[in-house]
């Protein structure tokens, strides 16, 4: 090599950089497929899958960390594939790059086998269902020690003992053993939901953790894995389409909530992901229906073509890049939006109650004898009357009709208390559905289930109690509605439908307030500008990063514009996902609602209850208040007959 001696000093003949060794550039590789007993669990069932298994048996020791054989019944490998399913980037499932851009299997990239070999004692024993014998082959820390030709059984058992035994580094990072079966548990409950139609069992040690029998079917296989009484929970979710994109699945209803994410299944092309963009759809769905520190349970499967989504991304194959992902994020958000906010549809029923049906006869009189002119065709004082019906004076309702504005006739009174209480939106709520409540009680007190809702029209009112709780009679039960949660899910709707759809009044400030801005703040102002226009918020530049609030919305004309604002700001700074603009100020909306909402602690009329439960019965999504809190609870008679020792 030339050099100008002028310039430059002769070259060291000793080099820095050096090709690694074999062995420890496969224990490097496996690093990053092997992660934990879990991640190699995941591989080798993922294989499993994909030779077209019915039947997966699962054994582990000490978590997976001693050992972990998976063995299937899947169409199994010859002497030569069994050898070179070992090399590095060895795979039956693409051959061009035509293929890696349209993968349709789970495993692709020829690194899982070498990679677990590399840290492990493993053993492959395989036969192909022709075959007269099968094949085994024996690998330690990546070193072929013997093949054999031997009886087996059709499909292929993989042993994998010792991991990490020749990497003392990684094997000190494992968990206890309980924290790794958890994790592969949960692997095994992923590929078993995505794959119903095939029978999993699962073993640690001699005890059996799994044993799902083939289904055929996701909910059937929803009740093995969550439960019964969860799944029964379940809202089926229509198949909808965008494009060359078909989304469907099972959401819970919100009163089946968890304290963890445990119970979450998203599948893409088959495939089970952890996706930020695909989970923060669904999580977007929910805002308004759960409790803060609460996850919804759901089940959800996005398909499309293999070519618009990338699984190449990460070597666990677990992250995927979406060629549009603000189409799937539309889908995803807006089905799972749909089923949680649809009316129930409920078949009336008979209240075999006398009270209420001669309330009910009694109204029938009185409207006959108004058709006619009698002078008894108005009540003497308003009632709401068995069946739900309202008759009486509709004029005193409008003390509580919700105006456009939002406000009931206490929105503008300072709370108490007890009102404060209700304002709260960050209040824990722990979820009616658990089966660790703390009392019978608690346990007595559900949500209404999703396939006996409870229409309150077709109700009888019996009263109100603890000036809080509006009592009905139902078939279903007694029924507990808390009216500031009712009150505070009709305004939200209202006031969420009047700024997606443009119809926000704007009011003038008669003193513009200002806000000052960070740069990137104030672009991210500049590129909403025309949203903020149809929000009702006007904002004038008046210097670099100086705003003057000219207009607000006429809801928010008496509550801290500039507070407004900068929600708004601080939320376009943290979009990482495409959000909408509407979505982003749901907060501000659900803030809104919770002060104008009739209170806690209030007396209400019987006509204004009958205001109230008309304007419920016209709005979609009545599980919740936006806040997560239960619109309704109700007890059966189960529990107070055994109390009565009726049962």
């Amino acid at each position: 090599m030339a050099t100008d001696n002028n310039t430059r000093t002769p070259m060291s003949k000793e080099s820095r950089i050096r090709i690694l060794p074999e062995s420890l550039a496969n224990q490097i590789a496996a690093g990053e497929v092997v992660q934990r007993p879990a991640s190699l669990l995941k591989e080798l069932v993922e294989n499993s899958i994909d030779a077209g298994a019915e039947r997966v048996e699962i054994d582990l020791e000490s978590g997976g960390a001693a050992r972990v054989q998976v063995v299937d019944d899947g169409h199994g490998m010859s002497e030569d594939d069994a050898l070179l399913c070992l090399e590095r980037h060895a795979t039956s499932k693409i051959a061009t790059d035509w293929d890696l851009g349209r993968v349709a299997t789970l495993g692709f990239r020829g690194e899982a086998l070498p990679s677990i070999a590399a840290v492990s004692k493993m053993t492959i024993t395989t036969r192909r269902p022709g075959d007269p014998l099968g094949t085994e082959v024996r690998v330690e820390g990546g070193k072929l020690q013997r093949v054999t030709e031997m009886g087996a059984a059709p499909g292929t058992r993989v042993d994998v003992r010792s991991l990490f035994y020749n990497v003392p580094a990684r094997r000190k990072f494992l968990k206890r053993k309980e924290t790794e079966l958890a994790r592969c548990l949960e692997a095994a409950n992923q590929a078993a939901m995505a794959n119903p139609n095939v029978s999993f069992i699962l073993r640690h040690g001699r005890r059996t953790l799994l044993d799902l029998d083939a289904s055929g079917g996701v909910l059937t296989r929803a009740a093995q894995l969550v439960g019964e009484a969860a799944a029964s929970h379940l809202l089926k979710i229509p198949r909808a389409s965008s494009g060359s994109m078909t989304f469907s699945g099972w959401a819970g209803a919100p009163g089946l909530n968890r304290s963890t994410r445990g119970a979450q299944y998203l599948f893409v092309n088959g495939r089970p992901i952890r996706d930020r963009l695909f989970v923060h759809a669904a999580y977007a769905a929910y805002r308004s229906f759960m409790p803060v520190k609460r996850h919804p349970v759901f089940i959800l499967f996005l398909d499309m073509p293999p070519e618009d989504v990338d699984v190449n991304v990460h070597p666990a194959k677990q992250e995927v890049r979406f060629r549009f992902a603000s189409g799937v994020y539309d889908l995803v958000r807006e089905s799972v939006a749909a089923v949680l906010g649809a009316r129930p549809q409920s078949v009336r029923r008979e209240f075999a109650h006398q009270g209420a049906g001669r309330a009910v006869q009694g109204a029938a009189a009185e409207q006959s004898a108004a058709r006619t002119g009698s002078p008894t065709a108005r009540p003497s004082a308003p009632a709401l009357l068995g069946g739900g019906g309202y008759f009486g004076d509709r004029a005193a309702a409008g003390d509580f009709g919700v105006s456009a504005e939002g406000g009931s006739h206490e929105a503008s009174q300072p709370a108490s208390g007890a009102e404060a209480a209700d304002s709260d939106p960050t209040e824990s709520v722990s979820s009616p559905s658990e089966s660790t409540a703390s009392s019978p009680m608690e346990r007595a007190l559900q949500p209404p289930h999703p396939a006996d809702p409870v229409v309150l029209s077709q109700c009888r009112y019996l009263g109100q109690w603890e000036e809080c709780f509006l009592l009905f009679g139902a078939p279903q039960g007694l029924v507990f509605v808390d009216q500031h949660a009712a009150h505070e899910r009709v305004l939200y709707n209202r006031f969420r439908d009047q700024f997606r759809e443009g119809r926000v009044d704007s009011q003038a400030c008669l003193v513009p307030e200002e806000v000052r801005l960070r740069p990137e703040e104030a672009l991210s102002i500049e590129a909403h500008h025309e949203d903020l226009l149809r929000s009702g918020f006007e904002l004038e530049c008046a210097g670099p990063g100086e705003y003057r609030i000219r207009a607000v919305p006429a809801l928010l004309a008496d509550r801290d514009p500039a507070g407004a604002v900068r929600k708004i700001v601080e939320g376009l700074a943290d979009m990482e996902q495409p959000v909408s603009f509407a979505d982003l100020i749901d907060g501000i909306i659900a803030g809104m609602s919770c002060k104008g909402a009739v209170k806690a602690a209030r007396p209400m009329r019987p006509e204004e209850v009958a205001s109230l439960v008309e304007e419920l019965e016209k709005t979609p999504g009545r599980w919740t208040c936006p806040h997560g809190r239960p619109v309704m609870l109700v007890m059966g008679d189960g529990p107070v007959r055994r109390r009565f020792l009726r049962s």
